[in-house]
């Protein structure tokens, strides 16, 4: 269900070997690519060629200074726990000019990260099931106009008339991000059974018509791949694309005792400071077999000779083993807007079968492809920069981090000659706080200070770390293409900022004509009425938990006791989530590890994230309050009240009035390996229980298109029930 933060955590890139971009100054035309005589992999004179030998930045015409940054920003990452560790290699000419590991491979038990470490690249997987699928249509054993269901009896249903193997490819057929997440692999059998789940989900749009990233797509393609060859897909990847290009530490399949599991590295989830183990090479396979959307382990040097390939238009080590027409078709967007963030200034991020694109206008008018390639969602990103002959490949362990859209940031500089300077020193931060909106009486956005620096909040979307890009300018941290820039009047007041030419906000202070914060908070509490717990004794509730676009259900059991504490128990298919609060500390724990005590802005934002920090006294959750503005919705008088100032993010409460009933809230929370982020919560379906009015329906939007609404529908619930000693300290 990852790969959720940053717009599908994907960093978008780009590549096109057939337009001529400008070479950046960083690169210059000194380097030479390794003669046809010194082919990688070939024997020379009895001895054997490395793939990609060793050279320099100097010699093969790319800016030491700007390697140095780049070398510099990843070693920051590791610094600042952004990452767990990283390796970094970047080819030039079919050279190597840097390779180094940084940080850590095992945290736990503090072992440095090696080169040639054996890595799960996810997402980086499906550009080699596009390259199958290209291969097949060059062999004429298919077409990708063909119908899916003429191959697939199991899709031979209702709505799959029209889907063709070209919308699978390019991720246009309607299909989910995933019908797996949550489920038990083994438990389906094999890829088919996966492929066959399609065929009772209703296409969420015309074919063709819109472009979602689906992973089910992907999968679908593996089983067509075994359909079309009569051969284990992996087979096919391995002796048609593996075995070719010399790809010798990649597996479709880590199986335990394969060889290479002892140079594989744990995988962590969590963000910065707060990263846990979720694999290592002592446990059993992720995926008991091959999945094509996610399957593959590979290393920076492997994965590098694959984009190496289409980089050379087909070509590998031994001749040519894909046909330059289908490169060229592999590398041609579609029509469809893709949307991802990413650090190339001034280009547009596309897709094309199954790959990554960052693409220009050229002087023709017509799209050129400046960088290609993939990322994955365990913390992988992979580009080929076709006119530099250059390829780079950023590799870590640490799942869902963004760090790749920095990364790829300094690789504009480095090869597109655009600007990048990590480390300049903010102004004086204060004069850029406050309430933003775009028109009266538009619903605001704030400017917060967030650690050492300044964020964007948007309520209900998240959180934006920004990093000074001189003047007024800030960049998206995560984000860099992106920029906020502050607007001044005559005497250099800041009244607004704009983001590119269309989004445009005005600095205001809340009207003094807003009821009182005293008021408002006596309101909410009469109109819910949660004090009654205090004679009721705890209240246990049964809750259902839907989401749709997924596929899954789940259910939670949570227990509240008058007025701070509380215990939520909620699972989603294999994985259970408990969460408790005593009164003064935050306990966590996610499947069957041992509970932990939470620190920080992780324990603030789940002692947040409930019931009564949002219908009961709120005065006792949220000391800081303050009436922001009030909006007309639908007839509705509705008071924007924020539970915070601006020293740090907030959420905010649309508070009914003059009733005082919260009909929805905007808050920011934390979400386990998915770090801090956005959610929109309606209130639905009152009903009154012992003296207490409790929305019964909530619908829960997370701001990524992936998973879409999450529906909680409370079931049962019982008053005046027992509370065990030590439930709220998880000690039961």
């Amino acid at each position: 269900m990852k790969r959720i933060v940053t717009a599908l955590g994907m960093a978008a890139l780009a590549g096109n070997a057939w337009g001529a971009p400008a070479t950046g100054p960083a690169v210059q035309e000194t380097g030479t690519e390794s003669p046809a005589s010194q082919v990688p992999g070939t024997q020379v004179a009895g001895d054997l060629v490395p793939y990609f030998p060793a050279s320099s930045a100097l010699e093969q015409g790319v800016s030491p200074e700007a390697l140095a940054k780049l070398d510099s920003l990843i070693q920051g990452f590791v610094d600042a726990e952004e990452v767990v560790g990283a390796e970094l290699l970047i080819v030039v000419n079919g050279k190597a000019i840097h390779h180094d590991a940084y940080g850590w491979s095992d945290l736990e038990a503090k072992v440095p990260m090696e080169t040639d470490s054996v890595f799960c690249v996810r997402s980086m997987t499906k550009p080699l099931i596009g390259t199958a699928i290209l291969m097949l249509a060059g062999d004429r054993k298919l077409k990708l106009s063909d119908k899916v269901s003429e191959y697939m009896p199991a899709l031979d249903v209702k709505g799959w008339e029209d889907v063709t193997i070209e919308h699978l490819i390019t991720h246009t057929t309607g299909l989910p991000y995933s019908l797996i997440a949550g489920a038990k692999l083994d438990e389906l059998g094999d890829i088919h059974e996966v492929a066959a789940l399609g065929a009772d989900y209703e296409l969420e749009f015309e074919p063709g018509s819109k472009l979602q990233y689906s992973d089910q797509g992907t999968d679908t393609l593996t089983a067509l791949i075994e359909v079309v060859t009569g051969m284990a897909a992996e087979d096919f990847v391995r002796t048609r694309i593996l075995e070719p290009l010399e790809m010798d530490s990649s597996t479709c399949v880590m199986a335990e005792g394969h060889e290479l599991r002892g140079r594989s590295i744990p995988k962590y989830m969590g963000g910065p400071g707060q990263w846990k183990r979720f694999w290592g090479p002592d446990k059993p396979p992720l995926f008991p077999f091959f999945l094509g959307s996610q399957g593959l382990y590979s290393t920076v040097e492997d994965y590098a000779k694959f984009l190496d390939m289409w980089r050379r238009k087909g070509r590998g080590p031994s001749g040519r083993i894909m046909k330059m027409t289908k490169v060229k078709r592999g590398l041609t967007p579609t029509d469809l807007p893709f949307g991802a963030g990413s650090g190339f200034q001034g280009l547009e991020t596309e897709y094309a079968c199954l790959m990554e694109l960052w693409t220009r206008q050229g002087e023709d008018g017509e799209k050129e492809t400046v960088a290609f390639g993939h990322s994955g969602s365990d913390g992988t990103y992979a580009w080929a920069f076709p006119e530099q002959k250059a390829l780079v490949m950023y590799f870590t362990q640490s799942r869902g981090n963004p760090t790749g859209l920095r990364v790829e940031e300094a690789l504009g500089n480095m090869f597109l000659g655009t600007p990048f300077d990590p480390n300049q020193v903010a102004p004086p931060l204060d004069e850029f706080l406050g309430y933003y909106q775009e028109n009266e009486p538009d619903p605001y956005r704030a400017i917060i200070r967030d650690g050492s620096g300044i964020a964007l909040e948007i309520r209900g979307k998240g959180v934006v770390p920004l990093s000074y890009a001189g003047g007024d300018k800030f960049k998206f941290r995560d984000n860099p293409g992106q920029a906020v820039e502050f607007d001044r009047d005559e005497n250099g007041t800041v009244t607004g900022y704009h983001i590119g030419t269309k989004n445009v906000e005005y600095r205001f202070e809340p009207s003094e004509d807003l009821p009182s914060v005293d008021e408002v908070v006596k309101r909410v509490a009469e109109a819910h009425g949660l004090a009654s717990m205090e004679k009721l004794g705890p209240v246990r509730f049964r809750v259902k938990i839907e989401i749709k676009k997924l596929g899954l259900t789940g259910e939670a059991t949570s227990l509240l006791q008058w007025p701070d504490k509380y215990r939520v128990n909620s699972s989603m298919g294999p994985d259970v989530e408990r969460v408790a609060f005593d009164g003064e500390d935050v306990y966590y724990a996610l499947g069957d590890t041992e509970p932990a005590k939470l620190e920080g802005e992780r324990a603030d934002t789940m002692r947040l994230d409930h019931v009564f920090a949002r219908l009961g006294d709120l005065k006792r959750w949220h000391p800081t309050l303050r009436v922001i503005e009030r909006v007309d919705d639908g007839g509705k008088d509705i008071l924007l009240l924020r539970t915070g100032d601006l020293n740090g993010p907030a959420n905010t409460l649309y508070v009914q009035w003059p009733s005082g009933r919260v009909m929805m809230a905007d808050t920011v929370i934390f979400a386990e390996g998915m770090g801090r982020i956005g959610q929109r919560m309606k209130f639905q379906d009152f009903r009154e229980v012992s003296g207490m009015t409790i929305p019964h329906r909530t619908e829960i939007t997370i701001p990524n298109p992936i998973i879409g609404t999450v529906v909680t529908t409370i079931e049962e619930m019982e008053v005046g029930v027992p509370a065990p000693e030590g439930v709220f300290q998880m000690k039961d």
